[in-house]
């Protein structure tokens, strides 16, 4: 556990010290957002990558804080390993960005960063839904429907589909990432993310009305 933390603490500071690093051979412009084709279509003050690593911290010093504010803090501890690993792998996927973006600043055109960010996203979703259906009723991590926040029963089979949507969606963000043109990594984006928001929420609320039948037969 404390391995974890050590490393939590180390990945919320290394987007800044890439940045403080490599900052004075920085460009005045540097890329900060690409298109669906793959080009950057915004750059900024190389200032404004402070902003970017400054969310690592950010980030880092939320997740830390939340279980102790949530309601149902004393649930954490039932999870709490669960938890940290997701704290580590988003503040892993965020240093991975800020690296993409550096290297892309100082060789620029060395490498596809959609397809790259793409292929990131997917490991990261993957990830996270094998984790979700570890984690115990609670107001921030997971899937918060009021119907699935309203028993175990309920919370726990939407964390078990929604793990479920976050693996297979991942697993079509690799291969899209792989095999895909930048429209259909957008396209597949969209589809995802629609996916693995909408169909818990659904289904939470149907097994919660299936709940209440039940307990009124």
């Amino acid at each position: 556990m404390k391995i974890r933390k050590i490393l939590i603490a180390t990945l919320a500071v290394v987007p800044l010290l890439m940045v403080l690093a490599v900052y004075s051979k920085l460009p005045g412009q540097v890329p900060l957002h690409w298109g669906i084709d793959g080009n950057v279509d915004r750059y900024g003050d190389k200032s404004e990558l402070f902003l970017m690593a400054g969310m690592n911290i950010f980030i880092g010093v939320l997740l830390f804080v939340l279980p102790k504010i949530d309601p149902k803090r004393r649930n954490y501890h039932r999870f709490q390993e669960t938890y940290e690993w997701m704290i580590l792998w988003i503040l892993g996927f965020m240093t991975i960005i800020m690296g993409l973006t550096l290297a892309e600043t100082m060789q620029p055109g060395r490498f596809d960063v959609g397809k790259a960010v793409c292929f990131m996203v997917g490991i990261l979703f993957i990830s996270l839904g094998n984790m979700l259906p570890k984690i115990k009723r609670n107001f921030f991590t997971g899937v918060k429907t009021p119907w699935a926040l309203s028993n175990d029963t309920v919370w726990n089979k939407t964390h078990r589909l929604g793990g479920k949507c976050f693996v297979l969606g991942g697993i079509l963000m690799l291969v899209s990432a792989v095999l895909g043109s930048g429209k259909v990594m957008f396209v597949m984006t969209m589809a995802v993310t629609g996916v693995i928001v909408v169909v818990p929420m659904v289904m939470s609320y149907v097994w919660y009305q299936k709940e209440l039948k039940d307990a009124e037969e």
